[in-house]
C-alpha cells in the first residue's frame, strides 16, 4: 500500500519527454540492462587486449596470452560469437598467476594494523582493554544525480543503504537528512533510507544526504568454546529450515566438492574451519564483474579460480548449507582507517553456541605471532564494519520498480525514475566518515 501511496504522491512530477534519447545507463528492461553491463565488463577483443599488454611489456607473447586464458587467469568471455576480455584482466592476471603473485593464501601477508584490529578485539575479550571492542561511528552518505535531458521532468527514486540493528550493531540514529525519507525498518532485509525528488534542470545537480551514527563491536568466539557448547542441530526449526534452504542462483548444492573437502567429518565447527581454510588456500581476490552478469557466483568462483569477499562468502554459504550447516549473508562496509571500502562477510550457526561471524575474505593471518590471531576470522570479526544487508536479492522497501544496480544487495545505493533503473555511470555516491571513537561495550 505504501509503495503505491508514494509513487502516486510523485506521478504528477514524471513528464518524460517522448524525443528523448535514453543513454545506455538509463534502463528499462531487464534483460537489456544485463547484456549491456556484460557488454561494457568485456570491452577487448583478444587482439586489442594482447596489444595493450605488450606495449607495457614487449617480452610479453601472444603464446603467453594463450595460456593465460587456457589457465583462466586472464578471464574472458564470448559475446555474439566473439571472445572477448575482461576489463580488469591485465591487473587481475598479476593477482590469480601464483608464478607472478607468490599467493600463499588469503590472509598470508597481512599487514601490522590489520593485525592490531584483530588483538585489539582479543584483548577485549580477555578483559585487558576496555575501549578495543567497539566503536561509535559518525558518517555521511550522499547521492548526487547531475542534469541529464534523458531524465528532465522525472521523478528520482533514490535507496542509500543504512546500517541495520543487530547483535552487533546498535543505537543507529539518523542524525540528518537533506529530504523527507522513508526507513525500511525491518520491512527489507536490505536496510536503506527511500528519498524523492524531481530530477535536476539543466546545471543543476540533485542532491541527496543524510548523517547517521551507529555503535559497532567486534566478536570472538574462541574454538575451545564452540567445542564445549556445540549441540546437534534442531532440524524442524525454522531457524534451520530457512538456513539451509538453497533459495537463491548464488546459494546453491555442491555436493562433490563439500564432501571433497571435509571428508568423513561430520562436527559443524571442524566442517567449517576445513571449507574456511580450503577457500583461503585456493581462491586469491581479483577484481570482480558485475555480479548482476554472473548467473551463479559460487560456480563462477569455482570454474575461474578467484573470488572477491562477496564471492568467496556465496561459496562458503554454499558450501556449508550443503553440509547442513546454516549459514547466512551480511555486507555492508569495511571501515578501516584508510580501507574504507564496501565488503561482504558471513555467518554460521552451531546449535548451543548461535551465530558467529566469518570473513573468508580475510584469510588466515599466517604471519601473526599466536594462533588465536592466525585463525581468527573463522569464527570472529573486528569492529571496523557497518553492516546493511542480511541476505541477498530480496526485494526492497518501498519496492524498486526496475532492475537494480546491484542485484545481490544494497552498499552503494540505488536510483531510478519511473521510466527506468539509473545504472551508475548516471549518478556519484559518496561515503565520508566523520568520527570513529572508541567506547566500552558489553561482551
Amino acid at each position: 500500500m505504501l509503495r503505491h501511496i508514494l509513487l502516486s504522491a510523485c506521478a504528477a512530477l514524471a513528464v518524460f519527454g517522448a524525443d528523448a534519447v535514453a543513454p545506455r545507463w538509463y534502463e528499462a528492461d531487464a534483460q537489456t540492462a544485463i547484456a549491456q553491463r556484460t557488454r561494457a565488463d568485456f570491452p577487448y577483443t583478444v587482439d586489442e587486449f594482447f596489444e595493450v599488454v605488450h606495449k607495457g611489456d614487449s617480452t610479453f607473447t601472444r603464446a603467453r596470452l594463450d595460456s593465460l586464458i587456457a589457465a583462466r587467469h586472464v578471464e574472458t568471455l564470448v559475446i555474439d560469437g566473439e571472445r572477448r576480455v575482461f576489463k580488469k584482466a591485465l591487473r587481475n592476471m598479476k593477482l590469480t598467476d601464483r608464478a607472478i603473485s607468490g599467493f600463499k593464501g588469503r590472509g598470508a601477508d597481512a599487514t601490522a594494523a590489520r593485525i592490531g584490529y584483530v588483538d585489539s578485539i582479543l584483548q577485549w575479550q580477555a578483559g585487558t582493554n576496555p575501549l578495543g571492542g567497539a566503536h561509535r561511528v559518525t558518517y555521511r552518505f550522499t547521492v548526487d544525480v547531475p542534469y541529464n535531458p534523458a531524465i528532465v521532468g522525472e521523478m528520482l527514486r533514490v535507496w542509500m543503504p543504512l546500517p541495520m540493528e543487530t547483535d552487533r550493531q546498535r543505537n543507529v540514529k539518523i542524525l540528518s537528512a537533506s529530504h523527507p525519507y522513508v526507513e525500511s525498518d525491518g520491512w527489507s532485509d536490505h536496510n536503506t533510507l527511500y528519498f524523492c525528488d524531481t530530477a535536476p534542470a539543466p546545471g543543476d545537480t540533485a542532491h541527496f544526504e543524510y548523517t547517521a551514527q551507529f555503535d559497532v563491536k567486534g566478536s570472538y568466539t574462541s574454538p575451545e568454546r564452540i567445542e564445549s557448547r556445540i549441540k546437534p542441530y534442531k532440524k524442524n526449526k525454522s531457524l534451520y529450515k530457512k538456513y539451509t534452504a538453497f533459495d537463491s542462483p548464488h546459494i546453491v548444492r555442491m555436493d562433490s566438492l563439500a564432501r571433497a573437502i571435509v571428508g568423513t567429518e561430520t562436527n559443524p565447527h571442524r566442517q567449517s574451519e576445513m571449507v574456511f581454510d580450503y577457500i583461503a588456500a585456493n581462491y586469491p581476490w581479483a577484481g570482480a564483474r558485475e555480479y548482476s552478469t554472473i548467473p551463479c557466483i559460487p560456480a563462477y568462483v569455482i570454474s575461474e579460480g578467484h573470488g572477491d569477499c562477496g564471492q568467496v562468502s556465496l561459496l562458503y554459504i554454499s558450501l556449508m548449507r550443503t553440509l547442513g550447516v546454516p549459514a547466512r549473508w551480511e555486507s555492508g562496509w569495511m571501515l578501516h582507517p584508510g580501507e574504507e571500502n564496501l565488503h561482504d562477510w558471513a555467518e554460521v550457526y552451531f546449535e548451543g553456541v548461535g551465530w558467529v561471524p566469518v570473513d573468508c575474505s580475510f584469510g588466515r593471518y599466517t604471519n601473526a605471532g599466536n594462533d588465536a590471531v592466525r585463525t581468527f576470522y573463522s569464527h570472529g570479526i573486528d569492529s571496523h564494519r557497518m553492516a546493511t544487508n542480511c541476505n541477498i536479492g530480496q526485494p526492497f522497501f518501498p519496492e524498486k520498480i526496475f532492475i537494480r544496480s546491484e542485484t545481490v544487495d544494497s552498499q552503494l545505493g540505488e536510483v531510478e525514475t519511473l521510466s527506468g533503473n539509473l545504472f551508475y555511470p548516471a549518478w556519484k555516491r559518496s561515503m565520508t566518515l566523520l568520527s570513529v571513537k572508541p567506547i566500552e561495550a558489553k561482551k
